[in-house]
C-alpha cells in the first residue's frame, strides 16, 4: 500500500485528498465522500481506518475534502456546490491508471451520503453505493433534530428568522456553529432542507445500495432509514450496528469489514 497527497479541479476550485493505492494495478475504485465538518474527512479516523482497510483488500480509495472545508478552496454550500466536487473527484479518481474504470464504488458519510446520491446516482460507472449514518429527508431530519432538542415553539422560531433571513441578513447573532462551520438560516432552510435523498434512491436501477446505521444514532433514527428500502425493488440492504452511534464509535472495524464485504460481492457478481 501506498498513499498519495493529491489535488484536483472542481469548477474553479482546488480540492485536496491523499488517494490510497494497493500493490495491484488497475485496481477497483472506492470513492469515500465525508460528513459535514470542517475539518473534512481529516476530523474522523475512521475514514483513514477504511481506506486504509480497502487498499489492503485491493481497492484504490480516495478520501477528499470537499470545499470550504479541510484544506480545500472554497465555501460550504450546504450540500449542493458540493455535488459538483463528487462528480469531479469521481472522475478524478477513475482517471488515474492505477484504477479501473469499470469498477467502481462510493461510500457517503451523513450528509455526504445525501450528496454522493445527488451527484452520482446517475451514473452507470458507479456499481454499488455503501450509505453510512444518511437521512432519507434533510426537511424532516432538521425538524425532528431542532424540535427533540428545543422544542416545536423554537423550530417555529427558526423557520420565521430563517424567512426573514432571506429578506435582511440578520448578522452573527442568529448563525448557528456546529460541526466548527458557521451556518446561515436561511440557506438551512433554502437549501439543505430541500435535500431528499430518498427520492433519488428510488431511482437507481443499476447499483445496490448497501445502508449502516447504529442504533444509537444521535441524528438519523432507524424509522428514518426505512424509507430508504420502500419502492428499490430489493436494491438496498440494511445492516443495523448495534451498541453505536452517528460515527460508528466503538463499531468502526463492523462498519469497514461490512462495506468492503459488500463490495467484494458485487465484484465476485460481475
Amino acid at each position: 500500500m501506498k498513499t498519495l497527497e493529491v489535488e484536483f479541479n472542481s469548477g474553479s476550485l482546488v480540492l485536496q485528498g491523499v488517494l490510497y493505492l494497493p500493490d495491484r494495478e488497475p485496481a477497483p475504485g472506492i470513492l469515500v465522500c465525508h460528513a459535514m465538518h470542517a475539518e473534512g474527512f481529516r476530523w474522523l479516523p475512521l475514514y483513514r481506518s477504511f481506506a486504509e482497510k480497502a487498499s489492503e483488500r485491493g481497492f484504490a480509495c480516495l478520501l477528499f475534502d470537499f470545499r470550504g472545508c479541510g484544506k480545500s478552496e472554497g465555501q460550504f454550500d450546504y450540500g449542493w456546490g458540493e455535488q459538483e466536487d463528487a462528480r469531479a473527484a469521481f472522475e478524478f479518481l477513475l482517471e488515474r491508471r492505477e484504477v479501473d474504470p469499470d469498477e467502481a464504488f462510493v461510500v457517503g458519510r451523513s450528509l455526504g451520503g445525501t450528496i454522493s446520491l445527488y451527484a452520482l446516482a446517475r451514473d452507470h460507472k458507479v456499481k454499488g453505493f455503501a450509505l453510512w449514518a444518511t437521512t432519507p429527508d434533510h426537511h424532516r431530519n432538521i425538524r425532528n433534530f431542532i424540535v427533540k432538542r428545543q422544542g416545536a415553539l423554537r423550530y417555529a422560531l427558526f423557520l420565521v428568522l430563517s424567512y426573514i433571513d432571506s429578506l435582511h441578513d440578520l448578522g452573527k447573532a442568529t448563525r448557528i456553529q456546529l460541526f466548527g462551520l458557521t451556518l446561515r438560516l436561511r440557506d438551512l432552510r433554502r437549501k439543505m432542507m430541500k435535500l431528499h435523498a430518498a427520492q433519488l434512491l428510488s431511482k437507481i436501477e443499476h447499483a445496490p445500495v448497501l445502508l449502516l446505521i447504529g442504533d444509537k444514532d444521535e441524528y438519523v433514527t432507524l424509522e428514518e432509514t426505512q424509507e430508504f428500502e420502500n419502492g428499490t425493488g430489493g436494491k438496498v440492504r440494511s445492516i443495523t450496528l448495534a451498541g453505536t452511534g452517528h460515527t460508528f464509535k466503538g463499531a468502526e472495524s463492523l462498519a469497514i469489514a461490512a462495506t468492503l464485504e459488500w463490495f467484494d460481492e458485487l465484484l465476485n457478481e460481475r
